[in-house]
């Protein structure tokens, strides 16, 4: 019985005196509960067992019931931070696919890079004429202007390089070189408004000069003969004239515009020169 009496006090002290409750109720009112308890428990009445068992389970169950909201502030807490954790994860990974496809792209780039100088390097093996070919080069710079047309190159003197070269892109003449520094060359192309050099034209014992005119599909033929006229479709063959070139390195072709006119234009596209051959370009050597 006494057990039964202490668990019952127990329980009731639990349930007032948490937070909240013990403002509720005062100290005389406690004690007096106190001694009520005591003395019911010590006469055991028949109807205080049944009161006993019904007021402890009232009371464990809000005691529960009352430790509930801490243990969902916990879970809230747990949670949130687990939220938290999946979106700093999910940013980190955000940036990190961005890098990657940023070194997919740069791997690509390198790739292809490789393969145009792999290209160039092996460029000797497929040409249709012979020529030494000296130094591959890069270019730097695009410098130009509706009639002015010329490149820079990232090899120079240290590299053997002097006026006078020819530089090819792929299989096809692009321009001269003009300036040579120590580092690097300007290369003055074919459209340049200065740029002439010696040609014959294919299927025709006829020589000209052709001349830039600062656009790449309408160059211009000079010192041709005259009631000569030009036809489409023809390919435009350096002539190795005061020994500047190889004769029949291909330059240029005839065409036909939409307005039935017969232009020129070069067989190579000098915007599109990223990786460019330069050799002497002189008859016997």
């Amino acid at each position: 019985m006494s057990a039964n009496r202490d668990d019952f006090i127990i329980s009731i002290r639990y349930a007032l005196l948490k937070k909240g409750a013990k403002q509720k109720f005062s100290l005389f009112f406690l004690i007096l509960l106190s001694i009520l308890t005591i003395s019911l428990d010590k006469f055991s009445p028949p109807f205080t067992s049944p009161i006993r068992a019904v007021l402890n389970d009232f009371v464990y169950h809000v005691s529960v019931a009352g430790s509930q909201p801490a243990k969902f502030r916990k879970y809230l807490s747990v949670t949130a931070k687990k939220h938290f954790n999946v979106i700093k994860e999910n940013e980190f990974l955000k940036k990190e696919m961005v890098f990657l496809k940023s070194q997919k792209f740069n791997n690509a780039y390198l790739a292809s890079e490789n393969q145009r100088l792999n290209n160039a390097l092996n460029l000797f093996n497929t040409r249709s004429f012979e020529q030494d070919f000296s130094v591959v080069a890069k270019v730097t710079l695009d410098q130009e202007s509706p009639f002015l047309k010329s490149l820079l190159i990232n090899k120079g003197t240290k590299n053997n390089i002097e006026k006078g070269m020819s530089v090819f892109s792929e299989e096809y003449l692009m321009g001269t070189i003009i300036e040579t520094n120590f580092l690097t060359s300007r290369v003055l192309l074919l459209t340049d408004l200065n740029s002439k050099i010696p040609v014959i034209i294919e299927g025709k014992n006829v020589n000209a000069i052709l001349e830039g005119t600062g656009d790449k599909n309408n160059l211009r033929l000079a010192y041709l003969p005259e009631q000569f006229e030009i036809v489409a479709e023809k390919i435009i063959f350096t002539s190795g004239k005061g020994g500047f070139l190889l004769p029949g390195v291909p330059v240029a072709k005839t065409y036909t515009d939409k307005k039935n006119n017969v232009l020129i234009k070069l067989l190579g596209d000098p915007d599109q020169a990223l990786i460019v051959n330069i050799t002497n370009g002189q008859i016997g050597q």
